[in-house]
């Protein structure tokens, strides 16, 4: 899936960019459309959530020297093949000369006993097959999409952060909301994002919004906004210095610092009085 596409896959595409080099050809990306257990186990479909949706992965593996990705539509038919049938399937396709896999990653049955005959078999086929040995460990985490799913439900930003080498991503389009940040002083945008997006610790952030190729800065709060009842969940960005309509557009907000929990307040005066500390604390960051 290269969920994340963090530094252990960076790992990987470093080590495959380097082998296409030494053999004249193209270094390719393969994966899947969708997460395979929402395929293999429907019952999980409400509680899958992923780091990255397909436009941020395929963006972030394009900024990496990945031109070329190969997106195979994950269904039923296809988690009934063997990794023998796989491998077939590609090798007359796209003819491939060299098929690196990352130290966990398999496909079809994962004995090694069955991957040593693979790489015999493909062998003979003029495909040479690899797997990596070992994993990327930061500061004693093996960097993993769980271990950054783990960090983000817990608000540690900056770990999550530096296992992705880059600051986390929410992407959406904007969307009407019910206008309370307006009255408050703190205009917002809402953010409208993929049902399959993992959303962090709800609270509030520190962070910077990318619109028209322009960045600028802000706070985010994400979560139920416990002060309005019966709000559902929210992504609400106070951008800063700012006065575009954005109704209907796509902006990118990049998590920079986990500001706090989310607060329930007697009132929407003292909201405003913690926002406007929020937006000091931000200010003070950015300087």
């Amino acid at each position: 899936m290269f969920d994340g596409v963090h530094l252990g896959h960076q790992k990987l595409l470093s080590i495959l960019k380097e082998k296409a080099k030494q053999l004249d050809a193209k270094p390719v990306v393969i994966t899947f459309d969708k997460h395979p257990q929402l395929v293999v186990k429907p019952e999980l479909y409400d509680k899958i959530f992923l780091l990255q949706t397909n436009e941020e992965r395929f963006a972030k593996l394009n900024a990496l020297g990945i031109e070329d990705i190969i997106v195979i539509h994950f269904t039923k038919e296809f988690a009934r093949k063997t990794a023998q049938e796989f491998l077939d399937e590609l090798i007359q396709k796209y003819s491939p000369e060299y098929l690196l896999l990352g130290y966990d990653n398999h496909f079809g049955n994962k004995s090694s006993e069955e991957f040593n005959n693979l790489v015999i078999k493909s062998k003979e086929k003029g495909l040479i097959l690899e797997r990596i040995s070992d994993c990327v460990f930061f500061k004693d985490i093996e960097v993993s999409s769980t271990q950054i799913r783990k960090a983000l439900a817990k608000g540690e930003i900056d770990l999550a952060n530096s296992m992705l080498d880059e600051e986390y991503i929410i992407s959406g389009e904007v969307i009407h909301g019910n206008k309370i940040g307006k009255t408050l002083g703190f205009p917002t945008a809402n953010i409208s994002v993929d049902k399959h997006k993992l959303l962090p610790l709800y609270g509030v952030y520190i962070c910077t919004i990318e619109f028209e190729d322009i960045e600028y800065s802000g706070i985010v709060n994400i979560g139920f906004r416990p002060t309005i009842k019966n709000s559902p969940v929210t992504i609400e960005v106070n951008i800063f210095d700012f006065n575009k309509d954005l109704y209907q557009k796509k902006i990118k907000i990049r998590l920079k610092k986990f500001l706090r929990e989310e607060i329930r307040f007697e009132n929407l005066e003292d909201l405003k009085k913690q926002i406007e500390v929020d937006v000091e604390n931000a200010h003070q960051y950015f300087n």
